[in-house]
């Protein structure tokens, strides 16, 4: 348990993704993504918004000095700055290795799509992910905040 006074620490990263220029457009494989993931996590009971909803736990839960800082993950190789670019590409592997195990069970189980409709969705995806014009991120949320200390003897008097 956490003593008082500790803090505690929150990273999310959120499941939309989305792009500053345009290039991540409505009704694209990638919108699709967005919308179809959140509406899948609250049909299972489970949101998928905690980059949005992380800061506002804490402090309902009672955690004091509570900081937010949020930036945003490149998807691909597209980000002109040498560090990110290599982010992003590694985030890339990440999205095309792990986007079935994300989505398979919800999908065939909420949505009751076939197995193969999921397979064609997320070649779909796989597609759009080795797309160097779509310049598309995720945002992340870093939250900590501190458990309030014990009141000192002192200061009940």
């Amino acid at each position: 348990a956490l003593e008082p006074g500790g803090y505690i620490e929150q990273l999310e990263i959120s499941v939309v993704l989305k792009s500053d220029d345009g290039t991540v457009t409505p009704g694209s494989i990638f919108d699709r993504w967005g919308k179809i993931s959140l509406e899948l996590g609250d049909q299972f009971g489970k949101s998928l918004r905690t980059v949005d909803e992380s800061r506002a736990g804490l402090e309902a839960a009672g955690f004091v000095n509570v900081v937010e800082r949020r930036w945003k993950l490149p998807v691909g190789g597209w980000p002109a700055d040498k560090r990110f670019k290599e982010l992003g590409q590694y985030n890339r592997i990440n999205w095309e290795q792990g986007i079935e195990g994300w989505s398979l069970y919800l999908l065939t189980t909420v949505m009751k799509w076939s197995k193969e409709e999921v397979e064609v969705y997320l070649a779909h995806m796989r597609t759009a992910l080795r797309n160097r014009s779509i310049h598309a991120y995720q945002e992340v949320s870093l939250v900590y905040g501190q458990k309030p200390p014990r009141p000192r003897k002192d200061d009940d008097e």
